[in-house]
């Protein structure tokens, strides 16, 4: 059967094996891989594919930023030990699959199986990101947004648990499936403004990985068992309801949220219990939030220093990353060498698009100095637009036209005012304290000019409005083949 589809020639004995075994050999074992291969990488082509329409009465544009809906929704999880760490049993690329592909457990039925020993309980080994699924306005897709940089950063946090990462393959496969699995909690597509053409802000469904030892012990070591969990909920803004025109931060001189040395830079789950009591404390008095400093900045002047507070470095937000846009013209937010920031994949994203688009932003930068009452004679052309990552200072806001800050949940949200407040007497130890207070030109009503651009910037690219080649790769299609999903990590 071989010979005559192949149409050798039977009396030519010198070659017919050889044609046989280079010809179709290769289509045997071809089709019989094939027939192993689980019926989502048989697909060649899912480009068309959307998800299903959101379900039915379900107030998405009023969830509020938490645990929503919960009945509605499931999830994975998948464990292993140390030793064997996450291997093709878990998942594997080449067949797309594995344990993950029915791994799947309805949320409020099926709790964790945790003990009072568990290891993350007693000692904190919990990481975890934080990603959004949108409708896009202009495709209906379901689109993730640079999830690529979310796995670079759940490695470094995973290294630092003392936790074996996921494969790249296993974490995106992860990621879709969960996806797939909830795809009618997805909002509804933001609307788009019909003068301007630009998409509106909206609902997202949440995705939140996690990796965590859910091993039984007393001793503080790595845990016996990990646990690699991925959940959703469909949310809104995380400033949702708490700012009308900018946010009212805190300038926080007590307390710190991380120092160097520390693990300020992983998504662990300490890096947000330390925040809480100074966030209550800070609510209470008024404020969105508060503004952490580098406290050894803040103690430790240089000598000779008039003002130790002006001097002082300043750090990030509870759960968010910080810009200033300064009337010199620079967008500028606090580097990432000491060691003490997260580095926010919206923090990443506003400095691609300001520095990809600095051109476009000229005459916006302008507009937004002048209101901020300098370079009343100056023109556009005469404005260069400089985008850095260095250490900011107190003293810096005080020539800030305008600040925001910068997240997964909260996008680019306006700042109208930082400021300190009273510290009890009992609390001082015998120091004074500078007091500190600045409103911006911009932030208290509306955001700024260069803050809303950079915001309909992020949002057209969200829409797939908006692209260059510093963007590629940065929408994830949910419904795409599994090889088209993880395009552009460390395995492309």
């Amino acid at each position: 059967y071989a010979i005559s589809c192949l149409d050798i020639n039977v009396d030519d004995q010198s070659h017919m094996w050889h044609k046989i075994l280079l010809v179709y050999l290769p289509l045997y074992i071809h089709t019989f891989h094939s027939s192993t291969v689980a019926f989502t990488t048989m697909s060649s082509d899912n480009s068309d594919k959307l998800p299903p329409p959101p379900k039915d009465g379900i107030p998405f544009n009023t969830l509020p930023w938490n645990l929503n809906l919960p009945d509605e929704h499931s999830y994975i999880h998948l464990t292993t030990t140390p030793d064997k760490g996450w291997t093709v049993e878990h998942y594997d690329p080449e067949t797309d699959g594995g344990l993950l592909l029915d791994s799947h457990k309805h949320y409020s039925s099926t709790p964790l199986p945790l003990y009072p020993s568990t290891t993350s309980l007693n000692y904190g080994t919990t990481i975890w990101e934080g990603l959004a699924c949108r409708r896009s306005p202009t495709s209906e897709k379901a689109i993730v947004f640079r999830p690529q940089k979310n796995y670079a950063r759940f490695v470094n946090g995973a290294k630092a648990m003392c936790l074996p990462a996921p494969s790249y393959e296993l974490f995106m496969r992860g990621l879709q499936l969960v996806l797939q699995e909830n795809a009618g909690l997805i909002p509804p597509a933001p609307e788009v403004d019909p003068e301007t053409g630009v998409p509106q802000g909206g609902a997202k469904l949440y995705i939140r990985p996690m990796l965590l030892g859910s091993g039984q012990q007393l001793g503080l070591h790595a845990s016996p068992q990990i646990s690699l969990l991925f959940f959703v909920s469909p949310t809104g803004s995380y400033f949702s309801g708490k700012t009308m025109g900018g946010l009212k931060l805190h300038l926080e001189r007590r307390r710190c949220r991380a120092a160097r040395g520390g693990t300020g830079n992983v998504k662990c789950c300490g890096n947000y219990a330390v925040t809480m009591r100074p966030l209550i404390d800070a609510q209470a008095k008024g404020f969105n939030d508060n503004l952490y400093l580098e406290l050894d900045t803040y103690h430790n002047p240089p000598p000779g220093t008039s003002s130790r507070l002006m001097q002082a470095v300043l750090q990030e937000l509870s759960a968010a990353n910080i810009f200033l846009v300064l009337k010199t013209g620079e967008i500028v937010t606090p580097g990432l060498k000491r060691g003490t920031i997260l580095p926010g994949v919206t923090r990443d994203t506003i400095l691609t698009l300001a520095s990809e688009f600095k051109d476009e932003l000229r005459p916006i930068m302008m507009e937004s100095i002048k209101a901020a009452g300098m370079g009343e004679e100056k023109k556009a052309d005469d404005i260069e637009v400089t985008v850095s990552e260095r250490d900011v200072t107190v003293g810096d806001l005080l020539n800030a036209a305008e600040v925001f800050v910068t997240g997964t949940a909260a996008e680019v949200v306006p700042v109208q005012s930082i400021g300190t407040s009273e510290t009890p007497e009992e609390e001082l130890d015998g120091e004074e304290e500078e007091s500190f207070s600045v409103r911006f030109p911009h932030g208290e009503t509306s955001a700024g000019p260069v803050t809303t651009k950079l915001l309909e910037m992020l949002r057209e690219v969200l829409a797939e409005k908006r692209s260059s080649e510093a963007t590629k790769d940065w929408l994830c299609d949910v419904y795409a083949t599994p090889g088209d999903f993880r395009k552009g990590g460390p395995s492309s």
